[in-house]
C-alpha cells in the first residue's frame, strides 16, 4: 500500500521508522539499535536511509516526521521546547527541517513543564505518542512506561503537565552493575515472577523508604526469603511500585491510559490493579505514535492549505 507518511520515533538507544499509509494506519514498523546515543560522527542521514530504505516513493517524495532525541541537543539538530500547556497545534511553528538523502525532513520539537518547587522536566518522543491517543474533551492520565517514565495529565487534548521517574534505567543500574546483581539469577529477565513483582509493589506502597527497601533484595536472597529467580522480579515490584504510589498521589481522576509494550503493560495494570484501579486502557507506543505524527502532519497540511 502506498506510504504516506513515514514517522520516526528517535531515542537514545533505539530508532523506530513507522510507515503509515493515506488514512493515518501503521503499515509496517522497523526497529533498529541506532539510537541517538549510539549514531557515529553525526551520521543521522545515513543511519535514517539504512532504516527507511524502500518506502518512499519513486516519483516524488514521501513525508518523514522525526520525534524523540533526535531533537535534542545530541542529536541531528536541537529543537526547542514546547512549555506546557501544549496541544498539538502548538508544535507548528517549532517544526525543525533537516535535509536527508531523500529530500527534507521535520523533527517535531520536545515539551517542557516547571513545578512549583521551580523543577523542571523535559520530555521529547512521548508527547507525540501522547497527543496520538489524547481525546478531545474529558481529562485523562497517560503512563508512558520505559526507561524514563512519564506520567502526563492531559485535558481536553492538551498535555497540562507531566513528571518523570527514571524507573527503568535505575532498574537496569541495580539488576546489571549493584551488588545486589549477584544475588539475583540471571534467569529471572525471561521468567517474570508475578507473585514477587507484586510483593514488591506492597512494600513500596506501605514503605515510602525505597532507599531502604532496596537493600532488602540482598536480603532476601541471603536468607531465602525469595528463590533467586524471582528477586529481580521483586526489585522491578520495588521501583514500579514506589512510581506508581508517588505518581497517583498526583492523580485527579479521569481515564488512565497505559502507552508501552505488552511486558510492560502487564506489569503496570498488575501494580495499578493492586492500588485499586483497574479500569486501565493499553495502547502500544508504536500505534500510538504513528497516530500523533500523522494527526500532526494533518495538521501541518492543513494550515499550509489555508496559508495557499
Amino acid at each position: 500500500m502506498e506510504t504516506a507518511l513515514i514517522g520516526v520515533d528517535w531515542g537514545t538507544s533505539r530508532l523506530r521508522g513507522l510507515r503509515i499509509d493515506p488514512k493515518g494506519e501503521l503499515l509496517e514498523c522497523r526497529d533498529s539499535t541506532q539510537g541517538v546515543g549510539r549514531v557515529q560522527d553525526h551520521a543521522f542521514a545515513a543511519a535514517l536511509h539504512e532504516l527507511i530504505e524502500g518506502w518512499q516513493m519513486r516519483e516524488g517524495r514521501t513525508p518523514i516526521l522525526m520525534c524523540g532525541m533526535i531533537g535534542s541537543r545530541q542529536g541531528w539538530h536541537e529543537v526547542p521546547y514546547v512549555a506546557c500547556p501544549a496541544a498539538l497545534a502548538d508544535f507548528l511553528p517549532h517544526l525543525q527541517r533537516v535535509e536527508t538523502e531523500g529530500g527534507p525532513a521535520h523533527i517535531v520539537a520536545g515539551v517542557s513543564t516547571r513545578d512549583a518547587c521551580g523543577i523542571h522536566d523535559v520530555m521529547r518522543g512521548e508527547e507525540v505518542q501522547i497527543l496520538g491517543i489524547a481525546t478531545s474533551s474529558g481529562r485523562q492520565l497517560a503512563i508512558a512506561p520505559g526507561t524514563h517514565s512519564k506520567w502526563v495529565t492531559v485535558e481536553n487534548g492538551r498535555i497540562l503537565d507531566f513528571q518523570t521517574y527514571m524507573t527503568g534505567e535505575l532498574y537496569s543500574l541495580l539488576r546489571e552493575r549493584s551488588t545486589l546483581a549477584w544475588v539475583m539469577s540471571s534467569s529471572a529477565e525471561t521468567s517474570p515472577a508475578d507473585d514477587a513483582f507484586l510483593l514488591g509493589v506492597r512494600r513500596a506502597r506501605a514503605d515510602p523508604g525505597l532507599l531502604r527497601l532496596l537493600f532488602s533484595v540482598r536480603t532476601c536472597g541471603l536468607f531465602d526469603d525469595l528463590p533467586s529467580a524471582g528477586l529481580a522480579s521483586y526489585l522491578s515490584g520495588l521501583l514500579i511500585g514506589s512510581e506508581i504510589a508517588a505518581g497517583l498521589q498526583r492523580h485527579e481522576g479521569g481515564q488512565i491510559t497505559l502507552i508501552a509494550s505488552a511486558a510492560l503493560a502487564h506489569l503496570y495494570r498488575l501494580a495499578l490493579s493492586d492500588a485499586g484501579y483497574t479500569d486501565v486502557a493499553c495502547i502500544d507506543g508504536s500505534a500510538a505514535a504513528a497516530r500523533g505524527l500523522w494527526r500532526l502532519w494533518e495538521l501541518r497540511r492543513g494550515h499550509e492549505g489555508q496559508q495557499a
